[in-house]
């Protein structure tokens, strides 16, 4: 167990690697101070022919981002950005699930270095306490029909404090630090996260995406509750019923009517 003033250091590529028990996962790692984005410098390399399960950590990203090019806060030191480069032989419309996979695993490793319960907002946020500390971001390369390169990112806020948001982030955002009053040991999470993630990936490789979904579906605070979805000019208010087993949340409406969603902005409304 390390210090409080230990676990506010410099990320380091040794202490991430040592006793790193992965088969795919952070067998290459690439720590920068600061890059643009980890997902960016990760596609770079995956273009360049760098192996799967290579990661990219980053201490500060100049243009962080989130889905639909929002920006994601990252200071300096606070922060886990991580990403991973993945080669699955899978056709380019079965990529999705590799978002949830990447939640299930923030999450877990959330839970085993914090003993925080995280859960899923669909489709891609990592809620604690009710506070968004995380989210993930895939995104793709495709020839054809042929999916060349997944990159899967997370960002974890980690070490903020509240006065590290924009004021007009406080009511909303959180971070792991905040909500396990004290500071949190980045090193273990990234850890945990690589650990967690190879052995999803694992599974996928052998079974598919279904035991992904499952999980996703236990750990999702979206199901049961009255929603009211946006994607792009379409807005639907209803109850959502259900994570499909393409990844799709399907929402009833009043009529009850089912759509089914593959990607857009959810507002808990009850």
């Amino acid at each position: 167990m390390r210090s409080p003033l230990e676990v506010l250091e410099p990320l380091q590529e040794s202490a991430i690697r040592a006793g790193l028990m992965t088969r795919r996962i952070g067998t290459t790692i690439h720590l920068f101070q600061e890059v643009d984005s980890t997902n960016d410098e990760a596609a770079a390399l995956a273009g360049r022919g760098e192996a799967e399960g290579t990661i990219v950590i980053a201490e500060r990203q100049r243009q962080g981002r989130g889905r639909m090019g929002r920006q994601w806060q990252s200071p300096k030191g606070l922060g886990l950005y991580l990403s991973v480069i993945l080669r699955p032989t899978i056709p380019p419309h079965c990529a999705p699930v590799f978002t949830f996979m990447g939640a299930v695993a923030g999450a877990e490793a959330i839970e085993r270095t914090t003993g925080l319960i995280a859960a899923l907002k669909w489709p891609n946020d990592l809620i604690v306490h009710g506070r968004k500390v995380g989210g993930m971001l895939g995104e793709m390369a495709v020839e054809g029909s042929c999916l060349l390169h997944v990159i899967l990112g997370i960002g974890i806020n980690v070490n903020q404090t509240e006065t590290d948001f924009d004021e007009d982030l406080r009511q909303t955002a959180g971070s792991l630090r905040v909500e396990a009053g004290h500071p949190v040991d980045r090193t273990a999470i990234a850890r945990s996260f690589c650990e967690s993630l190879d052995g999803w990936y694992e599974r996928f490789l052998c079974d598919g995406p279904l035991p992904i979904l499952e999980h996703a579906r236990r750990r999702c605070l979206t199901l049961g509750r009255q929603v009211t979805a946006r994607s792009g000019d379409q807005e639907i208010s209803g109850l959502a019923v259900e994570l499909d087993d393409d990844g799709r949340l399907v929402i009833r409406d009043a009529r009850g009517a089912s759509h089914r969603l593959l990607a857009g902005d959810v507002t808990l409304t009850g």
